[in-house]
């Protein structure tokens, strides 16, 4: 129970403050422990970084597969999941932490931070593929197979979280508009 209480604390603190500002003082006390104690569960603050990842794969594509099913409501799925960006940022700390975490991981674990979230790339992708191939998108009039379709809305995401990060809400909202129009044009 510890543990769990500890990547809970270490997930708000690392979304709010970033991996390097964030100190297992911090995170012990949060906890309402010392911060000796964290070395029993954890070996160190990269090890309890890591081990928030593979929850926070599990929740994202958990959240994915229930708001992209497919079937006659795929574009509205489709455009709702974008939508769903900013507003789970704005009111998640495992959000927030996801999205740092995947656009500016701490050098030093880079790859062991970017393996899953790869892995996490491609069963998103899946599910989009799937959510397009049983929809009227797969039978637009311009001819686009599913997979440019699929590769299409995975560069989408890309881009609206960067937008969100750096830009902020007001810039993904115009991109998110216009970038939507484009793509339900061409899917139409």
């Amino acid at each position: 129970m510890t543990a769990i209480r500890l990547q809970d604390a270490a997930l708000a603190r690392f979304a709010r403050q970033g991996f390097d500002a964030t100190s297992l003082a911090e995170i012990a006390a949060d906890v309402g422990i010392k911060k000796p104690s964290i070395y029993a569960h954890f070996q160190s603050k990269d090890e309890l970084y890591l081990s928030l990842i593979p929850r926070l794969v599990e929740a994202e594509l958990e959240h994915a597969g229930q708001v992209l099913h497919g079937g006659q409501g795929a574009v509205g799925q489709l455009r709702a999941y974008l939508q769903d960006i900013r507003t789970r940022y704005e009111n998640s700390e495992h959000v927030a932490f996801w999205f740092k975490a995947l656009l500016a991981p701490p050098l030093h674990i880079y790859d062991a931070v970017m393996e899953p979230m790869h892995v996490f790339m491609d069963n998103l992708e899946d599910i989009i593929r799937t959510a397009i191939k049983g929809s009227p998108l797969a039978e637009n009039r311009r001819g686009l197979t599913i997979e440019t379709l699929t590769l299409t809305y995975m560069g989408l995401i890309d881009a609206l979280q960067s937008e969100l990060i750096y830009g902020g809400a007001d810039k993904f909202e115009r991109r998110l508009e216009a970038m939507w129009q484009v793509f339900e044009t061409a899917a139409g």
